[in-house]
């Protein structure tokens, strides 16, 4: 939580502002120098998040650092019945310490389970990363805390200021830096601003006594609905000083970069299921063989690691690495520092430049993310035939990170006014096989068919073939067929998740027919036949997929994208419906340069060694 200063506002404000300021009713609680932690029931347990994260941990997080175990260990032996009664859309929020020596102050005693409850967070219950409101009712918040078995912030003062309190306070904003240099030489600013509040009081919340060091007050003033947080600390209350990246660290980072880039990720084998599992799994293989040939590097390494991290709680938490090697090997401090530094680099890709990671860097890393994810996600390439038993595994690993499985985002409840068809694809470009699929829908209720158009926010070496035409260009396409073929509208979608796409389509239209070729049928039918889906949606009882069977004789845009390569216009037209033909040409130099610009990319990677990669960055 940012809170402004609130010497910083007095002095920048005038009087009267100030004063109207002081006359609402104020709550004033001590500021805890700690950890930010939440915890969200959920239907199969729990959600836990560090710091103001929207997203929850995963096991790679609690891999990295065990420091919130304690917490975890607290909220997951909460009986049953306690459970039952936490709201799914409130989440709890803490500030969570497992030491009494934080970074500056030495408090006397620890909370109760290390938790202090300081504020619960509603939720809004179709997009959950949303906050609807916050509770800082004292009351509520200690009710829940004897529940969860957790202490309160103690509530210092509520109520309206009186005036000898309006005018203490204003006097101690009002001191310049030397003056309060003076005054607070030999005397408590933590007596001083706790009697200005409550001259009953003779301990902080984790202090016995008011002569030590807090780390601030903070004053919430509330009038009507809204409510203004200000923080009140000494002078220059200490800024946090930015760390620089040790030398090893920036070294550490080029050599798995290179290692990785040529790395044969295909020779892999995971079984694990869950796909945080499946990614220690895949990291631990990577880690023992790049260790197998490099260990000599890090004989005596020196990662000048934050403070902090060399303190119980954050070190490397083996309890979810499986791989024995792996475990073996980061009983070495030094190795089990450069696994937590590969497991955070390339377990998501990265949006932001940093001091050692430049935009080229940053394209390589993000490129070897890739294959990490499609590894884990078990996503084949168009020549790789899966197993049965491969497919299903698959499809398990999809359903389980779906952002539709845990709870649909279903914005309107009522069925839309007109009833169409859908049709979900890349048209990368559209063909006569994509024509017959929206023919053949049609021709089952006369309905016309809305096109989902998929648009992936990643890009991978291979889109340079497989995906080259741009958003603006395929829209041209399918705008040119709409007088010849039954399309009512085309919709933009990063995926083909049932719930964005009901959610463009309402009010407007309601899907009867989903029309997918055979081999999409099973991707789609586990969205489409779920119930609990069904039932969130309210779909009408007949919307279904409809299969078009797919046959060695099916047109792909595979053999269009070839034929425009080749030259060979006369195939293309054969391949495509006619109100596309006077694209020819556009759709050829579009794919040429898409072609040619990834092949001076690959010749440039190809080119640069290791010593010339470090020199550049």
């Amino acid at each position: 939580m940012a809170l402004q200063d609130l010497r910083t506002y007095f002095n920048s404000s005038n009087r009267n502002e100030f004063m109207d300021l002081l006359k609402n009713k104020c709550i004033v609680t001590e500021k805890i120098q700690a950890s930010s932690f939440h915890a969200r029931r959920t239907k199969e347990g729990y959600e836990f998040y560090k710091s103001g994260l929207k997203h929850a941990m995963t096991l790679v997080d609690r891999t990295i650092v065990r420091y919130y175990e304690n917490a975890i260990d607290h909220f997951e032996s909460i009986s049953e019945e306690l459970r039952s009664e936490m709201p799914t859309d409130w989440k709890f929020g803490f500030d969570y310490m497992t030491n009494k020596k934080t970074v500056d102050i030495e408090y006397d005693k620890l909370p109760k389970n290390h938790l202090i409850l300081t504020h619960i967070q509603i939720l809004n219950p179709v997009d959950p990363t949303q906050i609807k409101k916050v509770i800082r009712d004292p009351k509520v918040l200690e009710t829940w805390a004897k529940k969860l078995d957790v202490e309160c912030i103690p509530v210092i003062f509520e109520g309206v200021l009186q005036s000898d309190q309006k005018e203490e306070l204003i006097n101690l904003l009002e001191m310049s830096k030397d003056a309060y240099d003076s005054v607070f030489e030999n005397k408590s600013f933590t007596r001083k601003v706790y009697s200005i509040f409550n001259k009953q009081l003779t301990r902080t919340a984790l202090n016995e006594n008011l002569d030590t060091d807090i780390d601030s007050l903070i004053i919430y003033f509330i009038d009507g609905k809204n409510i203004k947080n200000f923080k009140l600390c000494k002078y220059n209350n200490g800024v946090a000083e930015n760390r620089e990246a040790s030398d090893m660290y920036q070294i550490a980072i080029l050599d798995l970069v290179e290692y990785l880039t040529d790395y044969d990720f295909k020779s892999i084998e995971l079984v694990e299921e869950r796909t945080d599992m499946r990614y220690l799994e895949i990291m631990s293989i990577i880690f023992n063989d790049y260790i197998n040939k490099n260990a000599v590097k890090y004989i005596g390494a020196d990662f000048d690691s934050a403070g902090f991290s060399s303190k119980p709680g954050f070190e490397l938490n083996k309890t979810f690495i499986t791989n024995e090697k792996t475990i073996e090997l980061v009983n070495n401090e030094d190795l089990s520092e450069l696994f937590k530094i590969m497991l955070g680099s390339f377990r998501k890709k990265r949006t932001k430049e940093s001091k050692i990671i430049n935009a080229d860097l940053m394209s390589q890393m993000n490129e070897i993310v890739e294959k990490i994810e499609d590894k884990i996600m078990m996503a084949p390439s168009e020549s790789e035939i899966m197993t049965y038993n491969t497919f299903l595994r698959a499809e398990k690993v999809k359903v389980q990170d779906s952002p539709i499985t845990e709870a649909l985002d279903v914005q309107y409840k009522e069925q839309g006014k007109i009833p169409v068809n859908m049709f979900v694809g890349r048209f990368q470009p559209f063909t006569l096989g994509h024509a017959k699929v929206i023919n053949a829908i049609y021709k089952q209720n006369k309905y016309p068919v809305v096109i989902f158009l998929v648009k992936s926010k990643n890009k991978k070496k291979e889109d340079a073939f497989k995906r080259p035409y741009s958003e603006e260009l395929q829209i041209e396409m399918l705008n040119k067929l709409k007088k010849t073929y039954p399309i009512a509208e085309v919709y933009i979608v990063p995926s083909a998740a049932i719930d964005k796409m009901f959610n463009m389509m309402r009010p407007k239209y309601e899907p009867v027919l989903w029309g997918t070729g055979t081999d999409r049928i099973k991707v789609y039918s586990y969205q489409v036949d779920k119930q609990e889906y069904r039932n969130d949606l309210g779909v009408r009882p007949d919307f279904g997929l409809f299969e078009i069977p797919r046959t060695g004789n099916n047109i792909s845009a595979t053999q269009v994208r070839e034929a425009i390569l080749d030259g060979d216009e006369k195939l293309f037209k054969k391949l495509t419906p006619k109100e596309i033909h006077g694209m020819y040409n556009e759709l050829k130099t579009k794919l040429e340069n898409s072609m040619a610009m990834a092949e001076s990319i690959q010749i440039v990677e190809n080119v640069m060694t290791f010593s010339e990669f470090i020199s550049n960055d």
